[in-house]
């Protein structure tokens, strides 16, 4: 595994590298650094070489300009280009599924596949109270609270209650760094003037899989799907008994479909 630190004009890109294969990048949700994927960079790196990022306000990409989708879409190019990377495919959860097709609006050629996990084309109203959620929390917790008051919302029941050990590791990885108070924040308040990329996706011919919780409280199930038939590629799979982390709760299943899609396209 490699550490890396892109300059860029909007300040440092910083991440890690790992595997051999077709290029893979992690984009992570609002608030996230590259720690939240856990084991998955290893996982996929047996088939791909994975690019992990820390998104613009956060970890060691933490100063620099406000965040914002278009520049975080920079970033990423920043990111590839910096390891020499041409053609790739992109994973995103949440926010990171915003800035995945924000970067594919920006360099559709280069990206090979997106693979969309529990986002949305644009703010709706239902996305607005979930981030005016997220900003009552981060002015009123401790930041190392904030991961374990998420996971309510980021699990099923079901699933934390068969897995409270895996959860627990998420909330942990979640945890956010004090340093990366203003970082997540700034998101919070940039994502709040709202976005909306229906009009452009409309003609993106990339292939996607878009994936959603049928529980998730966080992203509505009905903008994700919204996203995915705004998509001339996209293929919809939803998962009846996850919340907002379908990547985690579908399981085996859900990797599989994930694996056998990135297989097909990302090469």
């Amino acid at each position: 595994m490699t550490t890396f630190t892109i300059d860029t004009p909007r300040g440092p890109v910083a991440g890690i590298e790992s595997g051999e294969g077709p290029a893979l990048v992690l984009v992570a949700g609002l608030g996230s650094s590259r720690r939240i994927w856990g084991d998955l960079p290893g996982v996929l790196g047996r088939r791909f070489t994975v690019l992990a990022i820390d998104n613009r306000g956060i970890g060691g990409s933490r100063s620099g300009h406000h965040f914002s989708l278009a520049d975080a879409a920079l970033d990423v190019l920043a990111a590839v280009d910096g390891r020499g990377i041409h053609h790739f495919a992109l994973l995103g959860a949440s926010m990171g599924g915003a800035i995945a097709l924000a970067t594919a609006l920006q360099a559709p050629h280069r990206v090979r596949c997106l693979v969309l996990a529990s986002c949305a084309a644009r703010l709706s109203g239902h996305g607005r109270r979930s981030l005016e959620l997220l900003r009552t929390l981060l002015r009123h917790l401790p930041p190392e609270r904030v991961g374990s008051a998420l996971m309510t919302l980021a699990f099923a029941p079901p699933f934390a209650q068969r897995f409270p050990g895996f959860v627990d590791e998420a909330a942990r990885l979640y945890g956010l760094d004090p340093d990366d108070l203003p970082g997540a924040t700034d998101q919070v308040e940039r994502l709040l003037v709202g976005w909306d990329l229906r009009p452009q996706l409309a003609e993106l011919e990339v292939p996607a899989l878009v994936l959603r919780g049928e529980r998730d409280p966080i992203v509505a199930p009905e903008d994700t799907a919204e996203l995915a038939a705004t998509l001339p590629a996209a293929e919809l799979v939803s998962v009846p008994s996850a919340a907002h982390s379908v990547l985690a709760e579908g399981g085996g299943a859900v990797l599989d479909r994930v694996l056998g899609f990135l297989a097909e396209h990302a090469s």
